[in-house]
């Protein structure tokens, strides 16, 4: 199982977490007593019953019982890192091979409960969830994935109400373009002055793009798609098309990179502003990529260059 867990080591200084329940009057233990601290040792891991062959239904009882035998109680867990933030990225990392959204989002509220008997080890849980599904260079990051996070956050009896008010409004963020969901449609400009919306382009999929012209990563990103033979390979027969999309308002810059973008694109800006004031998508990081079927539903969510030349490769 891949471990990604050295990028956050290095990225949690200043984001949150916990903290010993042993603290001084500024709210942060002393170095004496941070080197006397008895740390806790690793805990014992559920294992499927041995007659449980099939991958989906191992992953579903180890999604559902991972952390059965954690010590919720235990805040010293939340100072072992390669304990305890190791086994959150093993437990995410079970979500891909799930039989069901319901099966992941059943685990993941099954273990917030658990981690409500102690406000710390709970702040804990839902601040480490965010590093690694949602903060944008998370290479984790997926939004599905975090949305049980947040529901459960808003429905806790545990989070004050005012802690709420960002989670109620990440939540509503996070339900806008659900994979499976019809994509929100929008009006774009392009060079000659045509508009065009997104509902209006017809192609087997349709690959969203939402980019900024100065952005190095978007760059990138583009030249990486560029050069994807199934990339190429579906927009020469018509089965993709791509829409390249710069949501903000100096359309001086975007004029000048126009020739960055290939002519088998659309190439396109919002006029309007209504995608990044209205927050139609959720743009928490550019580039952004959305894959789209024919009926505009997303089929991938704020996804990568690989992922989509891996699915145009198994589905063309």
């Amino acid at each position: 199982m891949k471990r990604v867990i050295g990028f956050f080591l290095m990225l949690a200084a200043g984001i949150g977490g916990c903290t010993s329940k042993n603290e001084d009057k500024k709210g942060e233990s002393t170095k004496e007593e941070t080197q006397t601290l008895a740390l806790p040792g690793n805990f014992e891991r559920a294992v499927p019953p041995a007659v449980m062959t099939n991958p989906q239904e191992r992953a579903d009882y180890l999604i559902t019982h991972f952390w059965d035998k954690f010590d919720f109680t235990d805040t010293m867990y939340c100072h072992v890192p390669n304990i305890t933030e190791q086994a959150f990225v093993d437990f995410i990392a079970l979500f891909p091979h799930a039989s069901s959204y319901d099966k992941i989002s059943g685990g993941v509220k099954k273990m917030l409960a658990s981690a409500e008997v102690d406000n710390v080890m709970y702040k804990y849980f839902c601040s480490t969830a965010e590093r690694y599904l949602y903060t944008p260079n998370s290479p984790m990051r997926n939004d599905d994935y975090y949305t049980p996070f947040v529901e459960h956050i808003v429905e806790s009896s545990k989070v004050t109400d005012t802690h709420k008010i960002r989670f109620r409004a990440l939540l509503h963020l996070l339900y806008r373009n659900r994979t499976g969901s019809k994509a929100e449609d929008f009006s774009y400009t392009m060079a000659s002055g045509k508009t065009g919306n997104l509902y209006s382009l017809s192609a087997k999929y349709l690959l969203l793009m939402f980019y900024n012209p100065d952005c190095v990563e978007c760059q990138h990103t583009m030249e990486i798609l560029k050069n994807s033979t199934a990339v190429a390979g579906a927009v020469s027969s018509g089965s993709l098309k791509v829409l390249a999309v710069y949501p903000d308002e100096n359309i001086e810059a975007w004029e000048k990179h126009k020739k960055d973008i290939p002519p088998s694109w659309i190439n396109a800006y919002d006029k309007s502003q209504a995608i990044k004031n209205s927050e139609i998508y959720d743009l928490k990081a550019i580039p952004t990529l959305y894959l789209l079927d024919r009926d505009k539903k997303v089929i991938l969510k704020d996804t990568s260059t690989g992922d989509i030349h891996e699915y145009l490769e198994r589905n063309r």
